[in-house]
């Protein structure tokens, strides 16, 4: 039930804490063998909920005024049912903090019960009580925000009633009436209830009738709370022809809820001051333009602030995505491709060279004796090894060839449009520059060589050689190796005659 919501309010409160009665009368009226005369008995055991009862079934917003005295005749007046919405009324009230953000919240609450029992009487419906009940549940979602957060849940309790959820999104929260809807279900109340809170800010009525009526109590009780009158009433107005009332209907109801307000407040023992008439609502256009210009103003602010941090969100998610995806195609050592991004690169270009029935041509090279050079040096010089020999072959690059690190101290090069001709020479050049090389080491300046296998393929029909292709420029390097190192070998052409 309701007092379920928070151990502790967000704001000290001097008033007494809701009597333990109240809660044991609303689970025991949920049970299958309930009666009124046990019901009567516990709500006699504890006088303060007595006077409670009485209070309210003796108010105005509970209906033509009834001087019950006796509290075993109060719970017969009322019934079971009504008995339950007394106790789950006084739950709710004693979640709402005393002072000037309570009042707000409590007065808010409490249109929404009074609008929806005078709509309901105006139905004809004789489950009034129910309807109040289901009226005061709307907010609970507020409320119970207010236990953790008073001064922004009386914010958005400032706000114009139309305006709440907007405000609420933008800032960052939950809606109100989904949060209601997950409390009233977490409460077990009825799912008519549930169904009411969730649905009365819609953007149309819904269909079932406790839910329209709720709908429309939002609209009646949002006249008192700030924004254009003219356009609240004319809200109010459509919600109350949508359940097949009038326009008499309305002036009726909106001349009777300010005192049907106040005497619920009073029942609930709480004060929430005066409240204003219709009628000087809608004199009073100036005040309520500027309260509306400023909560425009407000939640202009907060959008702007939103939209700021929306686009610097937006600008470091790019950015963190491109960065990943930098990471998953470049090796960090050297900054060159790493072994994924040059197979998706060789295969794109060999398809374009089948295409274009060009050549492509790959360059696979391995720095001669590095196992010896870790071994002798360490591993700190062999990576400084390597970012030497990776420097080299992204610098000596064309803009469509693609330097990448193999694997260990292999690099291998992607040469579209090149031939094996070409591949020598490009691998001619790289192997000379890496051997000119002077490379700090703990002992003084180190050299190294590369050795170096070129392989070619010319479409049509190369598309779907890569792996003879590498391995043809494999062979090639291990010949040069063979050989005596520090040298270029080429690859023997395919056996199929290609194009020169």
């Amino acid at each position: 039930m309701p007092a379920h919501v928070s151990s502790s309010p967000a704001k000290p409160s001097t008033k007494a804490p809701l009597s333990l009665i109240a809660l044991q009368i609303v689970r025991e009226s949920l049970a299958p063998d309930t009666s009124l005369p046990k019901l009567s008995h516990l709500a006699e055991s504890d006088p303060g909920f007595a006077l409670r009862i009485m209070a309210m079934v003796n108010s105005a917003a509970f209906g033509p005024q009834r001087h019950v005295s006796d509290v075993r005749q109060a719970v017969s007046l009322v019934g079971i049912r009504g008995l339950r919405s007394i106790g789950m009324s006084l739950a709710l009230s004693d979640m709402i903090p005393v002072g000037e953000a309570g009042r707000i919240l409590l007065a808010n609450s409490l249109r929404r019960a009074v609008a929806s029992r005078l709509l309901a009487q105006r139905l004809g419906s004789k489950d009034v009580d129910e309807y109040f009940t289901t009226g005061l549940f709307l907010e609970v979602g507020l409320l119970a925000r207010a236990r953790e957060d008073l001064s922004g849940a009386a914010e958005v309790a400032r706000l114009p009633a139309v305006h709440r959820v907007m405000h609420e999104r933008a800032a960052g929260f939950a809606d109100h009436p989904a949060a209601g809807a997950s409390l009233a279900s977490s409460f077990m109340l009825p799912a008519h209830v549930e169904a009411a809170v969730l649905q009365h800010h819609s953007d149309v009525p819904p269909d079932a009738l406790p839910s329209r009526v709720a709908w429309a109590a939002e609209r009646l009780a949002g006249m008192w709370e700030g924004g254009d009158p003219l356009l609240n009433r004319k809200l109010a107005l459509d919600a109350v022809l949508s359940l097949g009332l009038s326009q008499g209907d309305l002036e009726e109801a909106t001349k009777e809820l300010p005192d049907m307000v106040v005497a619920a407040a009073t029942a609930f023992d709480r004060d929430i001051g005066p409240q204003q008439s219709v009628e000087s609502l809608l004199v009073d256009v100036n005040r309520c333009l500027l309260d509306m210009t400023h909560n425009y103003d407000i939640a202009v602010r907060r959008l702007e602030a939103l939209l700021v941090q929306k686009d610097q969100l937006s600008s470091q998610l790019i950015e963190a995505n491109a960065q990943l995806s930098r990471l998953a195609t470049t090796d960090a050592l050297t900054g060159l491709a790493n072994k994924r991004a040059f197979e998706d690169a060789l295969l794109r270009d060999l398809s374009r060279a089948d295409r274009d029935q060009t050549w492509l041509t790959v360059v696979l090279s391995d720095i001669d004796y590095f196992k010896k050079v870790n071994d002798t040096y360490g591993h700190l010089t062999g990576d400084e090894v390597l970012r030497q020999v990776g420097r080299v072959f992204g610098s000596k690059l064309r803009g469509s060839d693609l330097s990448a690190r193999y694997g260990g101290e292999e690099f291998i090069l992607i040469l579209p449009g090149s031939n094996a001709v070409g591949g020598k020479i490009v691998a001619e050049r790289l192997r000379r520059t890496i051997e000119a090389l002077k490379i700090a080491g703990p002992s003084g300046e180190l050299a190294v060589t590369a050795s170096f296998g070129v392989a070619g393929v010319c479409g049509p029909g190369c598309a779907g050689k890569m792996r003879d292709l590498i391995l043809r420029a494999d062979e090639a390097l291990y010949a040069a190796k063979r050989g005596g190192r520090n040298r270029v070998v080429a690859a023997e052409p395919e056996s199929t005659p290609v194009p020169g």
